[in-house]
């Protein structure tokens, strides 16, 4: 029994005689489980009751019984509408530990509710934190992470809101569990220090354990601190699922696993959906994504959407008759949306970006491999409309896209791994592959072999959102294309080479929320506008020509931290920062950029 269920145990055993709910309920012959659901001092009706395969409904004195096997391990409800789970600290107490050993003996399970005071409520998505004892991952989280995320939090508490955090998926990293010593127990600490009011938690495939074969046996360590691998809760009018769809077979311990929703949880989810009304939105969360990412082939043409793995079509039959569904995944560590009918899939960018890389090479500059930086999903309610946005981690809530000149974006060793001992691995690594804008779009001299123009990068960009551009006023063609983000190749694979002498993962992933377009002038002003589908603006003024480095991105208005700081004093002592943004204290030969006053230069030590 772990620490939840053990206060869960506690309360269900203490609260009867302080309220007069009587707990003492009599067997039923065949029942194996058996329980009372309450709030205050009244029991409450039709609540769900499950044990993972039966799905059951408490009678008008809040009591229900399940003929169960026990199979899965927990009991557990779904709070009906208008209440809520308690919490035990920041876990809503919505299971209870059975005893698997034991499917004959009958044991007694009691919930307890409270009401819902606001049904409007907000969401913090986090997909894939991975936190594993390297690249100064837990320093990073603690840094950047955790101030980031507990600001948004603190943003609608204050507006007397709920606000619940629920994981994606591969909150650790199992290959490193036995190494590190970060394994869930360990990782639910880190989670820990977020301040939503309520935690739930997704599995994902990083979440078993590595040295053990079979999907249920490899859950063991996730289901003992996390509880479930899959159940269903409602906030609002909006009913929530969570769903296990990794099947993990590891049977030479390699970590091997589908991306599948076994037999058994497409029945439970079924019976649980049977009980929810068609209208009612319904908000669903699993690890691994349900849709292909899209690829936009050509200008004006839809993408075509094709699931992923092989059990889409069985979920989405599951689902597809309710009027509003939208589903919130991870396991990619990008981001894009998708459409069918009435199924929107949000797949969410990772909290720790490329496995923290980035952030371990530049300090606050931590990217997924589309180039979005490394955030969450937020779902927010205001009475009953959702509204979904992505929200990068240090930049604001407005910090909505990145935009390049073109004319500068020729990535070269010398410029941005100028400490990689051979320059060719970068220029075969640019060549070989498609990534970013290689020597197809540039001469030798690095000029562009179309000059002028404009690359725009919106992160959750989804077919509802609109993309402008103009120049000196006039409208220009904008056009969406499938493509490389420039920045997570400086980030990432040019970062690999110049700190670690080779690039095994440093690539950056095809992605479709780019945007196009080409201007008359090299040296004119471009105003960038991007709408979303709640009608929110935000724009970019792009000073030409633009300079493209880390440093240049780092900061919320596009300015290079360099520019950010607060030297007024002439006879100040200079800071010296590579070209790439990385401050040094002691520079050696070659260029950098010198702050010094007011004023910024560069210059070439010799």
């Amino acid at each position: 029994m772990n620490k939840f269920s053990y206060i869960l145990a506690s309360v269900s055993l203490t609260f009867g005689s302080a309220y007069a709910i009587n707990t003492d309920i009599p067997d039923k012959e065949g029942m194996t489980l058996k329980g009372i659901v309450y709030c205050g001092n009244s029991p409450v009706a039709d609540v769900q009751v499950s044990d993972g395969v039966n799905v059951t409904k408490t009678d008008e004195n809040g009591i229900y019984y399940l003929a169960s096997t026990k199979e899965c391990g927990h009991v557990f409800i779904c709070n009906p509408k208008g209440y809520k789970t308690v919490r035990s600290g920041k876990y809503p107490v919505f299971y209870k530990t059975i005893s698997t050993d034991k499917p004959d003996m009958v044991e007694q399970a009691d919930f307890e509710l409270t009401k819902e005071t606001n049904p409007d409520h907000t969401v913090v998505f986090l997909a894939d934190i991975q936190m594993c004892g390297r690249n100064k991952d837990n320093i990073q989280y603690i840094n950047h992470v955790v101030p980031d995320i507990n600001s948004t939090i603190d943003s609608y508490k204050a507006k007397g809101k709920d606000v619940f955090v629920i994981t994606l998926g591969d909150q650790s990293y199992n290959t490193y569990w036995h190494l590190q010593d970060m394994r869930i127990q360990e990782l639910n600490e880190y989670v820990e220090k977020l301040t939503p009011d309520a935690i739930y938690n997704c599995m994902g495939n990083h979440d078993n354990s590595p040295d053990v074969a079979g999907d249920w046996e490899a859950s063991e360590l996730y289901r003992e601190h996390c509880g479930p691998t899959y159940y269903s809760f409602n906030a609002g009018d909006t009913h929530y699922i969570v769903l296990d769809n990794i099947e993990f077979s590891n049977p030479t311990a390699n970590n091997t696993y589908d991306c599948n929703i076994t037999t058994k949880i497409t029945k439970w989810l079924r019976k649980d959906l049977a009980n929810v009304s068609k209208t009612t939105p319904l908000v669903i969360c699993m690890h691994a994504p349900l849709f292909e990412r899209p690829q936009c082939s050509k200008p004006g043409v839809q993408d075509a959407v094709k699931y992923r793995y092989s059990y889409g079509l069985t979920f989405y039959n599951s689902v597809k008759d309710f009027k509003d569904v939208k589903i919130f995944t991870g396991h990619a560590h990008t981001n894009y949306t998708v459409n069918k009918l009435s199924i929107t899939e949000y797949n969410v960018g990772a909290v720790c970006g490329n496995l923290w890389w980035t952030g371990y090479f530049v300090d606050g500059n931590s990217v997924c491999t589309d180039g979005s930086p490394a955030g969450y999903r937020i779902l927010d309610y205001n009475d009953g409309e959702a509204e979904t946005y992505y929200k990068s981690i240090g930049y604001n809530r407005d910090y909505q896209f990145r935009a390049y000149d073109l004319n500068n974006t020729y990535i070269t060793a010398a410029k941005f791994a100028p400490a990689h001992k051979t320059p060719s691995d970068i220029e075969n690594w640019l060549q070989k592959g498609p990534y970013g804008y290689g020597r197809s779009d540039y001469y030798t001299d690095g000029t562009p072999r179309h000059p002028n123009k404009i690359l725009i990068n919106v992160f959750g960009y989804g077919p509802d959102w609109t993309v402008e551009a103009s120049e000196e006023g006039n409208l220009l063609e904008v056009t969406r294309i499938s493509g490389y983000d420039p920045f997570s190749m400086i980030s990432d694979g040019c970062q690999r080479f110049q700190n670690t002498g080779h690039n095994s993962a440093g690539n950056p992933t095809k992605n479709s929320h780019l945007f196009e377009a080409t201007a008359k002038s090299d040296k004119s002003t471009i105003t960038i506008t991007v709408t979303d589908p709640y009608g929110k603006v935000y724009t970019e003024k792009m000073e030409r020509p633009k300079e493209f480095s880390i440093a240049s991105y780092m900061t919320e208005d596009g300015k290079s931290d360099v520019a950010e700081l607060d030297i007024d004093d002439e006879n100040a002592e200079p800071v010296y920062y590579t070209l790439t943004g990385l401050a040094t204290t002691k520079p050696g030969k070659g260029l950098y950029i010198m702050r010094k006053g007011s004023k910024t230069t560069k210059i070439l030590i010799k």
